[in-house]
């Protein structure tokens, strides 16, 4: 469809930063108290085998934004390569204001996940400062007057000391919460005309979690939180079984929280725009662990399902009520969205439109998520019913029943040749296409205020 015709539905992505899909829709972890998620539940279809396709936030919002895998691009590191049709560029060419809101900093436009977009967070700060950024500039401020590495890292093994010790954020929370993300939406929104894309992406139930009014973490003090954050993050796989609880409740209301807020964004996106008529998709870019095997929070290359299987749903006009078993991933979100807005698929696109997929569910198809480079990493590949995960450095295999053995703790690879062989195929083919479809990446060299915001995440960058 040319730019400037604007019959075209609005069109909303909402992405939530470490969900995973069994503390919302029919899972073990369910929990109360989500009735905003609920009810999209409810009119929506729900895509019940959904999963990322890399295990953390730059990996993953490469398929997000491209509807390709990760092992496409030349180097995850690179960030959003310039050779890759972004999907706020094709809605912009198809005449829609668009509009990011997020405060990720691997997310941040050193590595070009910006592209296409009118308005992005973090870039276009105007009278908006970014919250959280403006305490990292302020602490680079410190650390340049100071002028000496030795003591910077002094200073930064304070930060640390402090956080286990007293649990005070020297340098302030790493992200934005949820209401002033939706507070920039709607100012943006309310300052636009024709029809919008917008991405929101929201970090709250990313660690570190904050106890919240009202949920069920609401007892536990800030301090408390952040203290046990740090201890956590330091002890790993190590962590008491305690300390893991806890922070699982801390996630719960984490959870229920940004249920509120997201509520209260569709409910201030209905005085501007047809919420009848939109079209609305709701992912993560990722799940969460809970040293379920071993791991906690979400280091690459980890593939059970704590990890990698997310809540994914539509909701529309052209979309049903109803619950679709097929496996699907995110790579499947642009051709989707850009589907519903009557606009061209890339070509470079490997996802199929999930509108098409709950209308005709195939029942053979492959979904794949990436760890690490294609090289020497890993790789996931499931049916659905089953997974297989292998890894490339030395070939080694595991394969799971995900119906008779949902927490995947006994290998099957031996037991099931048939299935063990199908998956095998697929994986090496996949394999083989992300090795012949290298793009070019971006040199990037992230400033030192993205650094900053990552280390208070609990990343090393």
């Amino acid at each position: 469809m040319d730019a400037g015709t604007h019959s075209q539905k609005d069109v909303i992505l909402i992405t939530v930063d470490s969900l995973r899909a069994d503390f919302v829709f029919d899972g073990p972890e369910v929990i109360d108290s989500l009735p905003t998620l609920d009810s999209l539940h409810q009119m929506s279809t729900t895509f019940s085998n959904a999963f990322s396709n890399a295990g953390f936030t730059k990996s993953s919002f490469l398929s997000i934004f491209s509807g390709t895998y990760p092992w496409m691009f030349e180097s995850v590191q690179g960030g959003f390569g310039p050779d890759r049709p972004h999907v706020a560029e094709q809605f912009s060419e198809a005449g829609y204001e668009t509009g990011g809101f997020h405060s990720n900093p691997y997310l941040d436009t050193d590595y070009g996940y910006d592209r296409g977009f009118d308005y992005y967070m973090g870039r276009d700060k105007g009278e908006e400062m970014d919250k959280a950024t403006f305490s990292s500039e302020a602490w680079q401020f410190i650390t340049r007057r100071i002028g000496s590495d030795r003591l910077s890292d002094g200073i930064r093994n304070l930060y640390q000391s402090v956080g286990s010790n007293l649990g005070i954020q020297i340098g302030g929370d790493p992200y934005l919460n949820a209401e002033d993300i939706n507070d920039s939406v709607v100012r943006w929104v309310d300052q636009t005309d024709g029809p919008k894309f917008i991405w929101v992406h929201y970090m709250d139930v990313h660690t570190p979690y904050y106890p919240h009014e009202g949920t069920v973490s609401e007892d536990i003090s800030k301090r408390r939180a952040v203290k046990l954050f740090h201890r956590v993050h330091d002890q790993r796989g190590d962590a008491s079984e305690d300390d893991i609880d806890l922070l699982r409740r801390l996630y719960r209301g984490e959870l229920q929280y940004l249920d509120r807020c997201l509520g209260d964004l569709l409910d201030d996106l209905g005085h501007h725009l047809d919420l009848n008529e939109s079209i609305l998709a709701f992912s993560s870019d990722h799940g969460e662990a809970f040293n379920e095997h071993g791991h906690v929070f979400h280091p690459d290359g980890v593939q059970y399902d704590e990890l990698v299987h997310i809540p994914l749903l539509v909701n529309g006009p052209d979309f049903d009520t109803t619950t679709v078993d097929t496996p699907v991933s995110n790579i499947d979100l642009v051709p989707t969205l850009l589907s519903a807005a009557n606009h061209p698929i890339p070509e470079s696109c490997m996802g199929d439109d999930l509108r098409s997929l709950a209308a005709d569910p195939p029942d053979d198809r492959i979904v794949f998520t990436e760890g690490y480079t294609e090289v020497d990493g890993r790789v996931m590949a499931t049916s659905g019913d089953y997974k297989l995960i292998q890894y490339l450095n030395d070939g080694q295999s595991f394969l799971y029943d995900r119906v008779d053995d949902p927490k995947e703790r006994h290998n099957c690879i031996d037991k099931k040749p048939d299935v063990r062989d199908r998956l095998h195929t697929a994986v090496d083919e996949h394999i083989q296409m992300a090795r012949t479809h290298d793009g070019e990446s971006n040199n990037v060299e992230v400033n030192d205020e993205v650094k900053d915001r990552l280390r208070r995440l609990g990343y090393a960058e």
